[in-house]
């Protein structure tokens, strides 16, 4: 790393978080408009379940092969790709002619996500100098914010205007890559080489590693299990509850904001305890109540809650990052694209079988299962302490 990103550097980070921001608002745009699309085309809860996956597969299978040249080429090139191609195929989805143009759409707009995240969390570790734990909160805090605030948008679009101009709501993409390309230094990633070579390396890490390594991921599958299933078909339980498209943007909004805002303080907290998994295990288990009373309340009380749950659920996302990029610091794109990719991509090809499921058993029903794997997720990371007491001897910083 060069000597001038040995301490953290406000305006990278800043901008990093800004652009993931921007990115990750279109990437909802497809559940805000979930409500109005089942209509219009008629789809079973396998459907809906399918657009977003089709969105997360591409996200997240293909952000580990970007993380890997990303981490030895210019960084900039895949952040600027990101909210490009991003804003022009997702803002086109509300005037597509079918369901399967609308797969198409939102298989390359996510696509192009898939190239934006990996180099874009990496920035944390080239910027983040002592602080990597918060700069890569506040990155995934901007991205976790435009997530949230996506749907809201894009149903103000819908109802003040007509879904018809859903295509307009490209013009912030474009503006942002304009200053990206002014603003944005060369950052080339650490580490050289080509795929043999990796695999090589990754023959030599200790198995206790690869056990950790383990124990992250199927975290953040499990996380991503419930945080897709929520995102996707909460929309439609609270429709059937009468609640507005409006207010269900709202609702979706603070649940992404406040998931967003515990993100940070988990960050904050892991820079200064180094207890990751323990910072896990309990915004997991405060989690676990506020999800399955959201559907034994009513009203107000259930959104609460529903609210409240994300808080804690999505909170831990960061942790997650910054724990596997400390495994393996010299493939830190790489690192963060397991997390961010490989994880959610695997939830992502679940939920195609969840949503058939969902058609089967209901929303609440496959909710309160998924739960389940949240508590064996917790559970396994009881062993997580006691793997690490036989590396002392490694070069792993979190405890």
């Amino acid at each position: 790393m060069n000597k001038e990103n040995s301490k953290f550097n406000r305006s990278q980070i800043y901008l990093s978080a800004g652009s993931h921001f921007i990115t990750d608002i279109y990437q909802s745009f497809i559940i805000g408009l979930i409500p109005i699309l089942t209509l219009k085309f008629d789809l079973s809860l396998f459907k809906v379940g399918l657009l977003t996956a089709t969105g997360l597969i591409a996200n997240s299978l293909f952000s580990p092969i970007f993380g890997y040249f990303s981490d030895r080429q210019n960084l900039k090139y895949y952040i600027i790709a990101g909210p490009l191609f991003t804003s022009i195929f997702l803002s086109l989805i509300g005037i597509l002619p079918n369901y399967y143009f609308l797969l198409a759409f939102l298989f390359l707009g996510n696509l192009s996500i898939a190239a934006y995240h990996p180099a874009s969390a990496a920035i944390a570790g080239h910027f983040g100098g002592s602080k990597k734990g918060l700069g890569s909160s506040i990155i995934n805090f901007g991205g976790i914010t435009g997530n949230a605030l996506g749907s809201l948008l894009i149903i103000l679009v819908v109802e003040k205007l007509d879904i018809k101009f859903t295509p307009l709501a490209m013009i912030p993409g474009l503006i942002t890559v304009i200053i990206l390309f002014k603003l944005l230094p060369r950052t080339r990633g650490n580490n050289s080489g080509n795929v043999s070579n990796l695999f090589s390396r990754t023959k030599k890490v200790d198995k206790k590693k690869l056990y950790h390594l383990f124990l992250i991921i199927f975290t953040i599958y499990s996380l991503y299990i419930m945080w897709i299933t929520l995102i996707t078909y909460m929309p439609l339980y609270y429709t059937a509850s009468d609640v507005t498209l409006i207010n269900i943007g709202i609702i979706l909004l603070l649940f992404g904001m406040l998931g967003g805002t515990g993100g940070l303080l988990s960050g904050v907290i892991f820079d200064h305890f180094k207890k990751g998994s323990l910072i896990i295990q309990i915004g997991l288990a405060l989690a676990l109540p506020l999800l399955f009373f959201t559907f034994k309340t009513s009203g107000l009380t259930s959104i609460i809650l529903f609210i409240l749950g994300g808080f804690f659920l999505i909170s831990v996302q960061p942790v997650c990052i910054r724990m596997t990029q400390d495994l393996m610091p010299e493939n830190m794109s790489l690192a963060s694209s397991l997390i961010l990719g490989f994880g959610p991509g695997l939830a992502a090809i679940t939920m195609i079988f969840l949503g058939k499921a969902a058609d089967i058993i209901g929303i609440v029903a496959l909710i309160n299962y998924e739960l389940i794997l949240i508590i064996l997720a917790l559970l396994l990371l009881f062993s997580f302490p006691l793997a690490k007491r036989s590396l002392k001897n490694s070069k792993i910083i979190y405890k």
